[in-house]
């Protein structure tokens, strides 16, 4: 009897591609052996077969766009008969795949799909209005703003798949055609670099396209907006390393960033607002009751975004624990999809690098995130001395989703952000 293997769930809305088979036809596979690698925007996922047996086809090929459900394997059940005859293959893609959109972020790319061999004779056109267009298309397009009537199917199809949509999207920028959602920016052609010297060209990496294609998203649809302020953290570095040992003990590293990590998580279940997402299709705005705050960790692959969850719930020595564990396995390649996924707001610290100040681009569908630099001893007036004293002041930087946060929201996030570092007794009030 033949058995189908079909993708597991690589995440919400998670799709990605196929980096590694690790079987071949007449290999005998066993329960929760890992068969395939497919590469997501953040994490590359090991995936273990439900079945045993022989292997009698595998249906995909290194660089295949995948998704939930996705066949990727027949396997003969151990004692079954092999099949003499060919499996007739769908009519239809098996399952149309979304790819990947930004740091968290996944939006619909192109199918996987045992065709039906392409006809000899070119089809008549068929009227726009005749094409049947599949659930992940009409979804992408509805988020790219383009009209489904302009986009026709590859190879003579009946039926609008994603990667349609996707191509649609390309060949108008490409040709000097726009945005697809309705910006007038079109791209441009580089000029011949080799002109004035020798040149190199190295591809991106998984991570760097994907992360590529998400913060455009992120750009393209969200109003961002920033502010900034300074918070006095004098006396919050003298309480970190007056308990610092305390928390190495527990197998954590009391960190600015995990100090960050629990003041944003109090602050998130104050104000909702940046706890949310917006869902256009609806106009309304969904509040979330739990609190994921996600750290972006720089890497020599890209940068990841593995996220802390329930934050609100755990106290300072937890986070500072569980935060050193994510962080070291981001930066070992070892980090689950569970680690990337369902974030609800990120923090991005770059302090332990440098910088003066840093704006970044909101992790869609997140609403908001906060931005650190690296603290610096400055001089500020004492009005009760009359003088001015060395103290040691950190830039921040919020940015925000103008359609879900307004500016007065944001400036009230960043003064009690700014009051809990200076005086931590006040997150307990």
């Amino acid at each position: 009897m033949l058995h189908e293997y079909k993708l597991p769930s690589l995440g919400d809305g998670v799709s990605g591609k196929v980096t590694d088979i690790l079987v071949k036809p007449g290999d005998k596979v066993s329960l929760e052996q890992i068969v395939i690698v497919v590469g997501t925007d953040k994490v590359d996922a090991e995936m273990p077969v439900d079945a045993e047996g022989i292997v009698e086809e595998v249906l995909v090929k290194k660089g295949d766009e995948v998704t939930e459900g996705s066949l990727v394997l027949r396997i003969r059940k151990e004692g079954g008969a092999s099949s003499s005859a060919p499996v007739q293959a769908p009519s239809a893609p098996v399952q149309e795949t979304p790819a990947p959109a930004p740091a968290a972020i996944a939006a619909p790319a192109a199918a996987v799909a045992v065709a039906a061999p392409a006809p000899v004779s070119t089809p008549a056109p068929v009227p726009s209005g005749s094409y049947r267009t599949s659930p992940l298309a009409r979804k992408r397009a509805k988020e790219l703003g383009v009209n489904l009537a302009d986009v026709r199917p590859s190879d003579g199809a009946s039926r609008i798949s994603y990667k349609d949509v996707v191509d649609y999207v390309k060949r108008k920028l490409d040709t000097g055609g726009g945005s697809a959602m309705g910006g007038s920016v079109a791209r441009k052609s580089l000029p011949d670099f080799t002109k004035f010297g020798e040149v190199e060209r190295k591809a991106q990496n998984n991570v760097g396209v994907k992360t590529s294609e998400a913060m455009s998203y992120s750009t393209n649809t969200i109003p961002h907006a920033y502010i900034s302020e300074k918070a006095d953290i004098t006396r919050l570095e003298e309480l970190r390393q007056q308990y610092k040992e305390q928390v190495k003990a527990a197998g954590g590293g009391l960190t600015m960033t995990a100090i960050l990590t629990k003041a944003v998580a109090i602050l998130l279940k104050r104000m909702p607002q940046f706890n949310a997402s917006l869902d256009v299709d609806t106009n309304e705005v969904i509040y979330k009751k739990y609190v994921n705050v996600g750290i972006a960790v720089d890497t020599p692959n890209g940068l990841f975004v593995p996220n802390i969850k329930n934050a609100d719930q755990k106290n300072l020595t937890q986070i500072s624990v569980d935060l050193s564990d994510v962080t070291t396995r981001t930066k070992a390649g070892k980090i689950t999809m569970n680690d990337i996924t369902g974030g609800t707001f990120t923090i991005s610290n770059i302090g332990g690098i440098g910088g003066t100040n840093m704006i970044s681009i909101v992790n869609w569908p997140e609403v908001a995130i906060l931005s650190i630099v690296a603290a610096q001893i400055e001089p500020v007036w004492n009005e009760a001395n009359k003088t001015f004293e060395p103290r040691l002041m950190m830039p921040m930087t919020i940015g925000w989703d103008h359609r879900v946060i307004n500016g007065g929201d944001a400036a009230r996030f960043m003064v009690e952000l700014k009051r809990i570092l200076e005086e931590p007794f006040a997150a307990w009030l």
